[in-house]
């Protein structure tokens, strides 16, 4: 049986990763290596713990590839265990002295925003959202996840992506209309 291409589908990758094709865990790799990376980063903010993550995903998606339903979204079966994996770590962080909250509490209370351009504005304005809401926003705009993809990576109803997504762009239009 030949190798698949890197130009073949996501259900052809998983189907052949039931196989054990190692070629085709390679394809799926490189395919999603940036975007997973991208997502675990935006929660984590830190460039190896991101990595790591995102290597964890892939040692279960190989260790678990017999289970892998090529009629399901690869792309959102990569994101679900990414997101479990994050919040798995960030709840273990939490714990630690060094935790969110620690960091939080040596910033400064007050930041000068007249030095920061727009995109900047824009990211502590989505850095402020709501977790759910700024999963939501960031896996739709950022990854550019379907509505239908988000849903089930989050076990939530599309319906509940929708408007989760209404209430982020409402909040970032508010925070924003000074500087538009």
């Amino acid at each position: 049986m030949p190798s698949p291409a890197p130009h073949n589908s996501d259900a052809e990758l998983a189907q052949a990763l039931r196989a054990s094709d190692h070629v085709a865990f390679k394809t799926l790799y490189f395919r999603y290596f940036e975007v997973l990376y991208r997502f675990l980063w935006r929660y984590t903010r830190a460039e190896q713990v991101a990595k790591d993550l995102v290597q964890e995903v892939f040692t279960r998606v190989w260790q678990n590839r017999d289970k892998l339903d090529p009629q399901q979204s690869v792309k959102a079966y990569l994101f679900r265990i990414g997101y479990n994996l994050v919040i798995d770590h960030l709840r273990k962080k939490t714990h630690q002295p060094d935790s969110l909250e620690a960091d939080s509490a040596h910033e400064p209370s007050y930041v000068d925003e007249s030095q920061f351009d727009l995109r900047e504005k824009l990211q502590t304005a989505i850095d402020n959202l709501p977790e759910p809401l700024r999963v939501v926003f960031t896996m739709s705009r950022f990854e550019e996840n379907t509505y239908a993809e988000i849903a089930e990576v989050l076990e939530i109803s599309i319906k509940t992506v929708e408007s989760r997504m209404s209430k982020a762009l409402k909040e970032l239009r508010d925070q924003l209309k000074p500087f538009l």
